[in-house]
Formats: C-alpha cells, sequence, structure tokens
C-alpha cells in the first residue's frame, strides 16, 4: 500500500531542495547521542519545524523507527497501525517496517488500519526529518486515541517486548492549543514537568486536571512507560517555544517542545 502525502507543501515544502534547505539549516550541530524515544512537534515546518529539526537531529536515527502520534481526524481503530507498503516524502519514498507492523497487530491491543492514516498529518511531517537524517529508515506509523493510562502502560509493555536496542521510538506531539502566551507556557511547563520525571501517570493527571490541550498526551504516556521498562533513567528537554515567536501573535498560539529519552 501506497500512501500519497496529505499536507506536502502545506505543512512542508514539496520540493526537495527546499525540504533539504530548511532542515540543513536548522540542524543541532551538536554530537549524536544513542536514545530510545524522542518527542517531537508536529505543526507546520515554519512553526515546529526548527525544534523537530533541532531534536531529532542530536539523535542517531537508526534503520526502525516506531511513530507514535494523535489520531485528530477520528477515523479508525482507536490504536491504528499502517501495515504494509511505503508513504511518500520529498526524499523518496519510507518503507513500512511490515515486520514490526506485524508484531504490533498480532496483540489486540493494535489494529491494522490505514484510515485512521490517510489524511493524518501528525507523523506525515516528521518522516521528512527522518528520511533525510537516515535515508535507510523504515518506520512504523502508529495513531492512538482515547487510551487511559492502564492502556498506555500495557501498549508500553507491548513495545518493550517488540523493540530491541535497533528500534528508536519518535512521540509525535504538540503542547498547548489557543492560549494565550503565559498561560501555554505556563501550561507547557506543567505537562513537561511530568514528562521529564518519566512519570506517565502524573502526565495523565496534569493534562487532565489543568486542561491541557497537549495532543500527543496519550502516546507520550505509552512511550514513557516503554522508556522505563527499557531503563531509562533521564529525559531532556531540547527546546520549548510556541507559534507566537513566528506569527507574532501571543493572544493565540500553539506550545511546541523536543525532549530526548536517553538509553
Amino acid at each position: 500500500m501506497f500512501r500519497k502525502a496529505a499536507v506536502r507543501g502545506l505543512f512542508y515544502p514539496a520540493s526537495p531542495e527546499e525540504a533539504e534547505g530548511f532542515i540543513s539549516e536548522n540542524m543541532s550541530g551538536a554530537p549524536l547521542c544513542e536514545a530510545l524515544a524522542v518527542m517531537l512537534p508536529h505543526a507546520g515546518w515554519i512553526y515546529s519545524g526548527r525544534t523537530a529539526v533541532n531534536t531529532a537531529s542530536r539523535v542517531n536515527i537508526p534503520d526502525k523507527v516506531i511513530l507514535m502520534g494523535p489520531n485528530h481526524t477520528g477515523l479508525g481503530a482507536r490504536i491504528s497501525v499502517y501495515p504494509e507498503g511505503s508513504w511518500e516524502t520529498p526524499f523518496g519514498d519510507a518503507a513500512i517496517d511490515s515486520e514490526t507492523a506485524s508484531k504490533l497487530t498480532a496483540s489486540h491491543l493494535c489494529t491494522a488500519d490505514t484510515a485512521a492514516h490517510i489524511n493524518e498529518h501528525s507523523l506525515e511531517v516528521i518522516v521528512p526529518i527522518l528520511k533525510y537524517l537516515n535515508p535507510n529508515v523504515r518506520i512504523t506509523p502508529v495513531t492512538m486515541m482515547g487510551l487511559s493510562t492502564e492502556t498506555c502502560r500495557a501498549l508500553g509493555e507491548l513495545l518493550a517486548s517488540v523493540c530491541d536496542d535497533k528500534t528508536l521510538v519518535v512521540v509525535s506531539s504538540d503542547m498547548n492549543h489557543f492560549e494565550n502566551a503565559s498561560a501555554t507556557e505556563r501550561k507547557d511547563g506543567a505537562a513537561l514537568q511530568a514528562v521529564l520525571a518519566l512519570d506517565e501517570k502524573a502526565l495523565a493527571v496534569t493534562v487532565s486536571g489543568m486542561n491541557i490541550s497537549m495532543c500527543g498526551a496519550v502516546p507520550a504516556a505509552a512511550a514513557i512507560s516503554y522508556c522505563k521498562l527499557r531503563g531509562c533513567t533521564k529525559a531532556e528537554l531540547t527546546e520549548h517555544t510556541h507559534s507566537g515567536f513566528v506569527s507574532g501573535d501571543y493572544d493565540r498560539v500553539v506550545g511546541y517542545a523536543g525532549v530526548i529519552f536517553h538509553k
């Protein structure tokens, strides 16, 4: 199955030359580290691309990547795994890691499904960055919605049973949406405190209790659970920003953050 890009030319440049120029200009230049997972934002590159590239370019991107993000469309299963084929990017097609997809969908938690992915942007905007950083990357796209903390932990256990040392988990999430900059910075700070503490329960309680519209809180919780099972003891915030710094509108912003979960 071939997934044609849905937001190419809208959320990120259509041409490989423009996409390469953007990525190369925003590379961190830091020595590469080994990571269990990273969290990257998924808005238009003009707003969040710098944070995404800066964070991803600090990490050794292996050939196998499991991409987990929110389901914005409401289509498909609660946990939808794209099973096989490839995804279009400006740098050539990114192959689906069908072996990993099959292992995930062998569990009752996950469903092989393409409907959730057809028009979903949360994973698509990240794939060109991964493809540029490692042209041989194979991806397993997973979208999710409406999961309890217990289900997130169960998914973390599943990931721990499926992933080897050469697999990277990439979480796609923006932070708080459409409040003023002050409120967003306060809410983002509280959510990020839980993420950096590797506390998936605290993240769920904080997001719910403070009404934080962090769209990828569920995949973040699953990734935290997974990382702890793999022995992670350190999460690093690489950057925290918001759309107001680009748009000039500080009354209605979206927050963005990059996080590395170290091995």
